[in-house]
């Protein structure tokens, strides 16, 4: 197993086991892990300088997740995210997202209404394969600040775990200038119902810019 992961920062005030499982979650989201990798407990401790508890308290719960499974003689293998996982993922966004659309009508403000039309003019200029990086952080940056002018707190937590599943699959539904250009458009939209107050139709707008995701997502995958 290649070693990949870097020292736990002393300054990091987190629980060890949350650093740890955070590590590995994002490693396999981003690809640094792939599919069939073996999680070795002690290279794993050694690289990040944690003792072996937390790590196989990640590693228990990455199995649980399903990001990982314990095979006999072979250990604990990178899982990964299925194409059955991917579904679900997406199915209960569009559930979530849909709602917290709905809340953010009713409690964002001018600033933040603001704030996303700047972030949808980034979009609008970073839409080339050169400028994805730019594209995906604007488009993580506008769900953030819909989210949490939600203010509902356990649908932000729900959220954020599954924006950390999207990590990779974004790169396969957003793999392509015509489907950010769509995305993009999709985004005005619901910026637009929730600058207007329109909960109803902002919800509407969401739950569809979800679905069609899904689909390029599904038809990416198949390619």
């Amino acid at each position: 197993m290649e070693t990949i992961f870097n020292k736990v920062e002393s300054s990091d005030l987190r629980p060890m086991r949350e650093i740890v499982l955070y590590e590995l979650r994002s490693a396999i989201f981003e690809n640094k892990l792939n599919p069939g990798d073996r999680l070795v407990e002690n290279i794993i401790a050694s690289s990040m300088g944690v003792s072996r508890t937390p790590v196989r308290e990640a590693l228990r719960q990455l199995e649980i997740e399903g990001l990982a499974i314990n095979m006999p003689r072979k250990g604990t293998l990178v899982k990964g995210i299925s194409i059955e996982d991917a579904i679900e993922i997406y199915d209960l966004r569009e559930v979530l997202e849909g709602l917290a659309v709905r809340l953010a009508c009713l409690n964002i403000s001018r600033i933040e209404i603001r704030k996303l039309k700047e972030i949808l003019s980034i979009m609008e200029g970073n839409t080339s394969d050169m400028e994805y990086i730019e594209y995906a952080k604007a488009h993580s940056e506008f769900n953030s600040i819909v989210l949490h002018a939600s203010k509902n707190k356990r649908l932000i937590e729900q959220l954020e775990h599954i924006y950390e599943y999207l990590k990779s699959l974004r790169k396969i539904s957003l793999n392509n200038i015509e489907r950010r250009e769509l995305a993009l458009a999709e985004h005005i939209k619901i910026a637009d119902a929730i600058s207007e107050g329109d909960e109803v139709l902002a919800e509407k707008e969401a739950r569809a810019h979800i679905v069609n995701a899904k689909k390029s997502f599904l038809e990416s995958y198949n390619l």
